[in-house]
């Protein structure tokens, strides 16, 4: 088939760099499909030194109309609307360019048959010589194992594209350096991106895994496993009974066999499998087993650990939006549960001084939210999620009208009847019962001395704008946080103004001091209870707070959901809704 190459160079602003790699591992299917139907194939993308150089080849006719229909593409309009920011263009381009199209040296050797030895890509680049263009013959021979080699110069260097076999790159740039005349050895540069421009119908549909636990099957479900189907041959894990009952505290509506009943009967879903592990990761054997090409969770199911494994094996990531089907409401599995009405809690600030043995030793507030239950809260994951189960025990559906305080008391007491060796703190009552934002002081009590609420709107919204929780995976049920503990009268202290802190800020409405307050009083935590963090956790704080204002652990930290304070939106993190007063 006839063809034509083409190579061009682009300005690459250094602080997108890496930005600019990541989004390039996820180019949207539709660009894609697009550059194949414009008969685009072999298409590169290398960076050095802030400069992107493209190589690709065109098998087409109508080479200008191609490229319109590209520009034309609603698809690749809005994928350029996020690279196009990242870039900028060069001086020496022609009016109407962005890329500057650079001019050909060198065509080299015409595509040959494919063999049993594999071609292997390499971009090169080299200050332009002081003497005039290489003749063809200076090329010839330079070594049998090279099936393509394009040398392209701009203003001041020379791009080259070649393929070889698998071959030792320094001789061969010795080899081209003295047939180029340069001055010394072309460097090779970093791919970030290619693409065959195979269209969907000319390669193997990729296979895609998703996995969770599929119990009352929903429209939202299907919308997302649609979603994920359109990306290649889609296959589905779903949770054993056992293990769903560990991470939810609960027992399933549908059993294993049932569910992966009702999935496999979609037509969007290739295949259908009961997990093999266990746990948070339950998915990890069959990984290994199916070896899909890509993973795809919806936002509330990210966690840096689900990232990382996919990173280790090579497996492409994705995370999608809930986005419900055009016309119908968003739905989750924990909606349509009778108990769902009941809240969550997270404890903002304080969280341990509504223990006797802390508060003792200095007086302070624990600064608690109650969250409606928008998402399925992983159990044992620091939200109160223990003593929800107990409301949901007393209370079936709903917290019932009544005094709050009294209603707390009531819950608190039958979470802890006597007997009780390790008595839950009251703050997870409290905060469950009491809705909007509460100061619980403490002075040495099992029982707050004072409690003070805010409901008003404004400091609401703004605290909930602000807070993104990521998914960690929840506490192993051995991990026991009081061993090693040390606590004293500077810790308590620390704690407490650290939570009076807090308080200030979040009623300022001043971010960066709350913040501040946020993590220290996160640090005063585990410097009384070490055990609250493990190396795991500080590798994902670190990753994920760095350019966070504050962050924590919810509750008691060894797992659960890091809370991270940031005025911008954080990708991939879930919101929260804090439950307002008479929402009951």
């Amino acid at each position: 088939m006839p063809f034509r190459f083409y190579g061009s160079i682009v300005g690459l602003r250094p602080e997108y760099a890496d930005r600019y790699r990541v989004l390039h591992r996820h180019v949207f299917p539709g660009v894609l499909e697009r550059i194949a139907r414009s008969n685009i194939r072999n298409y590169s993308i290398y960076l050095h030194e802030n400069i992107l150089f493209s190589h690709l080849e065109y098998i087409g006719e109508e080479y200008d109309a191609d490229m319109a229909a590209i520009a034309a593409d609603e698809t690749t309009r809005e994928w350029w609307q996020l690279t196009d920011p990242m870039q900028f263009p060069l001086e020496d381009r022609a009016p109407g360019e962005w890329w500057t199209r650079l001019t050909v040296v060198h065509g080299g050797r015409e595509p040959v048959p494919s063999s049993s030895t594999q071609a292997f890509r390499h971009g090169l680049v080299a200050p332009r010589p002081e003497r005039g263009e290489p003749a063809g013959s200076l090329l010839e021979g330079i070594d049998p194992a090279v099936s393509k080699l394009r040398v392209f110069r701009s203003r001041d260097r020379l791009y080259i594209y070649l393929e070889a076999g698998d071959i030792a790159m320094e001789p061969l740039g010795e080899r081209i350096k003295r047939a180029l005349g340069l001055a010394a050895a072309p460097v090779e540069i970093e791919e970030v991106f290619h693409t065959d421009g195979a269209t969907a119908g000319d390669r193997p549909p990729k296979k895609v895994f998703v996995s969770g636990c599929f119990d009352m099957l929903h429209s939202g479900h299907v919308a997302f496993l649609k979603e994920a189907a359109s990306y290649g041959e889609l296959h589905v894990g779903i949770g054993s009974d056992e293990t769903i009952y560990r991470l939810k505290g609960r027992y399933t509506v549908n059993s294993q066999d049932e569910r992966k009943y009702m999935i496999e009967a979609l037509d969007c879903v290739t295949a259908c499998r009961v997990n093999r592990g266990s746990g948070f990761l339950d998915f990890e054997e069959d990984l290994h087993d199916l070896r899909p090409d890509m993973l795809i969770v919806n936002e509330d199911g990210h966690s840096p650990a689900k990232e990382a494994l996919c990173r280790s094996l090579g497996i492409d990531y994705r995370v999608l939006k809930r986005i419900p089907h055009a016309g119908l409401p968003a739905r989750d599995t924990t909606t349509l549960r009778t108990e769902s009405c009941i809240p969550f809690r997270i404890d903002m600030a304080g969280g341990w001084l509504d223990q006797p043995f802390v508060s003792c030793h200095c007086p302070g507030p624990v600064l608690t939210i109650s969250i409606e239950p928008t998402i399925e809260f992983n159990d044992r994951s620091g939200m109160a999620s223990s003593t929800r189960r107990k409301a949901i025990d007393l209370w079936h559906s709903a917290i019932p009208h009544g005094n709050p305080e009294q209603l707390a008391k009531v819950l608190f007491s039958y979470e802890n009847p006597p007997g009780t060796g390790e008595v839950a703190g009251s703050q997870d009552a409290l905060g469950i019962v009491l809705p909007g934002l509460n100061r619980l002081y403490y002075e040495g009590g099992y029982w707050p001395t004072t409690i003070e609420s805010v409901y008003d709107e404004g400091v609401l919204s703004w605290i909930e704008s602000r807070l993104h929780l990521v998914t960690l995976g929840p506490r192993i049920r051995s991990f026991r946080v009081l061993d090693e503990m040390r606590v004293d009268r500077e810790g308590a202290r620390a704690l407490s103004v650290a939570a009076e802190d807090c308080w200030r800020a979040m009623l300022a409405r001043d971010a960066r001091a709350f913040g501040d307050a946020f993590r220290r009083s996160f640090e005063a935590q585990v410097a009384m209870f070490p055990l609250m963090v493990d190396e795991g956790i500080r590798d994902v704080i670190a990753q994920c707070g760095k350019d966070a204002l504050g962050w924590k652990l919810s509750g008691a930290g060894g797992g659960g959901y890091l809370i991270l304070v940031s005025e911008d939106p954080v990708p991939n993190t879930v919101g929260v809704k804090i439950r307002r007063r008479g929402t009951d």
